[in-house]
């Protein structure tokens, strides 16, 4: 990886449920994209991601829209909750514990005045808690930590 540039492959685009389709992460000074992995665009098909292009398979987030960057533990290892100024949320699934440090590093140099923030979940298990609304999405949560997140339009 440059010092001007982050990379990761091999990681989900899990803004829509189900999605199934891997490809690769950069990030840089104007701001995040992810590309569909060859072969990955037709898991797409369908699906409708504020800021995703079809038939490229890309999703650009520019540097001037991104509001909050989240790390957090998911089923596939690590993931980014991205938070735009429109109000839609992104997952990207699929970093190892080892990409947290350039990540967290990454994103404060190229993203002035935004930082990786942790984000602990629930592990409980409870199905009573309480539900907090963040732009597109209604959280669930339990002991004030949140459990899921599902997107309004499922709701």
């Amino acid at each position: 990886m440059s010092e001007s540039r982050l990379q990761f492959s091999e990681i989900y685009l899990a803004t829509e449920p189900y999605c199934k389709a891997t490809g690769q992460v950069r990030m840089g000074a104007s701001g995040i994209g992810w590309k569909a992995a060859e072969g990955q665009v037709e898991a797409l098909q369908g699906i409708t991601v504020p800021g995703l292009t079809l038939p490229a398979g890309m999703l650009a987030l520019q540097k001037e829209d991104l509001r909050r960057i989240q790390w957090q533990r998911v089923a596939r290892g690590y993931g980014l909750r991205i938070y735009t100024r429109s109000g839609t949320m992104h997952k990207l699934d699929g970093f190892t514990a080892d990409d947290f440090e350039p990540l967290r590093d990454g994103i404060k140099r190229l993203f002035h005045g935004l930082t990786l923030e942790l984000r602990d979940i629930s592990l409980k298990g409870w199905n009573w808690g309480k539900t907090d609304f963040e732009g597109t999405n209604m959280t669930f949560k339990v002991d004030n930590r949140p459990m899921f997140d599902l997107p309004m339009g499922y709701v």
